[in-house]
Order: C-alpha cells, then structure tokens, then sequence
C-alpha cells in the first residue's frame, strides 16, 4: 500500500482485516435468513393441516388478528409462521454479532431468539385453551335447547369458560417466564370458592331438573315428536323432546312441560306419531 497517505494506510489495513469477519457475519444473515424462510412455511404449514387455524377461530384468535390488521385476512398460522421465522433469524443476528466482535448485541440477539420460543408456545397454549373454553361451553348449552334451558345452567357454563380461559392465561405467562404465584393462589381460591357455590346450586336448585332428568330417562323412551297426548287438562301434539322439557304444541300454542310434571299427572296417547295433528 506504498503511496496511500499514513492515515489512510491505516484505515485500509483494518478493513482489510476486519472484512473477512464481515463476510462471515453477512453469509450468516443470508443462511439465517433462508433457513427462517423455510422453516417458516414448513411450520405455517403443518399447524394449518393439523387445524390450527379451526382452533383459532372457534377461540375468537382470528377475529383478533383481522381487527388488529384492519381488516386484512390474517391466519394465526401465518403469524406461528412469522415468529418461528425471527426465532432462527435473531438467532443467526446473534452469530453474527459475535463474528463482528459486538458481544452486547450478539447477547441481546441469542437472548431474544431464547425468549421467542417460548411467546410461540404460550401462543399455542392460549389458542388451544380459548378453544377448550368454547367447546366446553357449548358442550354444557348443548343438551338443551336455549329456549328452555333454565338461567343458572346458562351462568354455569359462562363460569365454566371463565375459569378455563383464566387457567389457560396463567400458564401461558408462566411459560412466558411471569412470575404469577399470587394471580395462581388467588385463582386456586376463586376457583374454589366457585365449585362450592356451585355444589350449593346443584344441591339446592338442580333437585328440580334432577327429577326431570331422570323422569325424562324414563319417558323419551314411550313418546316420540308427532303423537297426540293428553296430560291432565291440557292436550296438543308432541313438537319436541329435550332433556328435561316436552314441548307439546296445544291450540293456544307451543307449551313446555316438565317430564316430573308428565311423570306424576300421567299421560294418555290420543293420536299415534304418523297421524296428521289439527288442532
């Protein structure tokens, strides 16, 4: 480098030395980055063949994401995708780093790529947990119909939903790495306080529907939807069996009738099911 200037000589000398790390550190990104790409798709794409994104909007999840978006079509799998892609990219950020002799960054990158792992497992964990919430509830609504389905079965599996939805945020920010022992304890008694009030309902309020039940086990195997019954003073044709309500359809209308009430009066078949009902 004879005829360079002594200050550029210098500066020459130390890119020349420092440029063989800089290849490194830019072949790193490179691999970084088309790793990420791959393992992004193949990622995005198993969760959406296990159905994944079916979990997600049953849970609320994607609505979510298409709000936050504005209104962009925006698939939890996609975003799965996306932070698995930042997983292996900060972790290559990080290789980098240290090639280039910035130790603090490189640190900051291999600790961020650590963390991010696990916000995509609490992710998952959270989805999955909002769906079993939902599908309990709707397990719970399910036997009976909505319109004779008494009021504090319909807070019960309100609750229900509540307390999974709040165990499943627990463990998702402990997983996170949130210490939560207070929330957890407080939870444990909530939870607990909930089952006796709950024990209480079904000890006091369930004695009702419990004779309907089982008077209903009995019944619903003698009366099927068509046939013309008399129950008392009141006669119409059968609409619909529930669990614990028939619904008979009389001249003043649609009326529900408990099984015990059924049970105990007794009833008498005018009509067979096939026979046409006018009232």
């Amino acid at each position: 480098m004879e005829g360079f200037p002594p200050e550029l000589e210098v500066l020459l000398r130390q890119f020349m030395a420092f440029l063989p790390q800089l290849v490194r550190a830019i072949v790193l990104l490179i691999v970084g980055a088309l790793l990420g790409l791959l393992l992004e798709t193949v990622g995005a794409t198993m969760l959406r063949s296990l159905g994944f994104d079916g979990f997600a909007d049953k849970a609320g999840v994607t609505r979510v994401l298409r709000d936050a978006s504005r209104g962009k079509d925006q698939k939890a799998s996609t975003l799965a995708g996306n932070l698995i892609f930042w997983i292996v990219m900060l972790t290559f950020m990080g290789m980098a780093g240290e090639v280039l002799g910035l130790a603090v960054f490189g640190k900051m990158m291999t600790a961020l790529a650590a963390f991010l792992p696990r916000l995509l497992g609490a992710a998952l964990l959270l989805v999955l947990g909002l769906f079993l919430a939902q599908a309990a509830r709707e397990l719970m609504a399910g036997p009976t119909e909505r319109e004779v389905t008494p009021p504090w079965w319909r807070q019960l599996d309100r609750g229900v939903q509540a307390v999974i939805v709040a165990l499943t945020v627990i463990v998702a920010l402990s997983l996170v790495g949130i210490d939560l022992k207070w929330v957890t304890w407080l939870v444990v008694i909530l939870v607990a306080v909930a089952g006796l009030a709950i024990a209480l309902a079904f000890g006091v309020g369930f004695q009702g529907p419990a004779r309907d039940l089982a008077a209903g086990f009995y019944l619903r195997a003698q009366l099927k939807a068509g046939q013309r019954l008399r129950v008392g003073k009141v006669e119409g044709q059968v609409l619909q069996l529930t669990s614990l309500y028939l619904v008979l359809q009389t001249t003043d209308g649609p009326l529900t009738l408990p099984y015990s009430l059924i049970h105990s009066q007794g009833f008498v078949q005018i009509e067979p099911a096939d026979t046409p009902f006018s009232p």
